[in-house]
């Protein structure tokens, strides 16, 4: 007797986790998503000072927050995504022009340069080119320029530079497209 009441318990409970799981799935309860101060420090410890309050709003069938972030290159709109908090689009509102920079080295011309990424991607337009990139990551590391590609890592847009050592050892530059900061070098064996 003890026994089946044991069974019919875990039966009530595996139900009622059932229909939990249900009413998630079937969108019973929206995710949270982040708050405006999540994304605010977000975008202030990669891209800079947020210089204006982001305010919520929707675009193309989602959530989204909007501010504007300064740093040492510029100021930019940024539009991030509320529930994931990654960052959608970077518009450039204002560059500030920056001395330009006596320790770049040559950069090797007989390589064909990438094709920029697509038009409707806006990250073409703000931040650093592909070009400048380029020359930071062979400014880190001796060798000559393979290819350049945009990705995504961890939420955020980067520069892959790839670069072969006079060892012909392969190297990968990661660099922030806004700022040109150099986020990882990956040497590969």
């Amino acid at each position: 007797m003890k026994q089946r009441r044991v069974w019919w318990l875990l039966a009530l409970l595996f139900a009622a986790a059932a229909v939990f799981a249900l009413s998630r799935i079937a969108g019973g309860e929206p995710e949270a998503g982040r708050t405006i101060r999540e994304v605010e420090e977000s975008l202030s410890a990669r891209y800079g000072k947020v210089i204006s309050a982001l305010e919520k709003t929707g675009e193309a069938g989602r959530e989204v927050y909007v501010g504007t972030v300064e740093n040492e290159t510029g100021t930019y709109q940024v539009v991030a995504d509320a529930e994931t908090g990654r960052v959608i689009r970077i518009t450039p509102l204002a560059k500030k022009q920056t001395p330009p920079d006596k320790t770049v080295q040559p950069v090797d011309e007989s390589k064909e340069t990438p094709p920029a990424p697509p038009a409707n991607n806006e990250l073409a337009k703000s931040g650093i080119s592909l070009d400048r990139a380029k020359q930071i990551a062979l400014q880190q590391v001796a060798g000559t320029f393979d290819s350049i590609e945009v990705e995504h890592k961890n939420g955020a847009t980067v520069y892959e530079v790839e670069i072969k050592t006079a060892e012909n050892r392969e190297v990968k530059v990661s660099i922030d497209p806004l700022t040109g900061q150099v986020l990882s070098i990956m040497w590969e064996d």
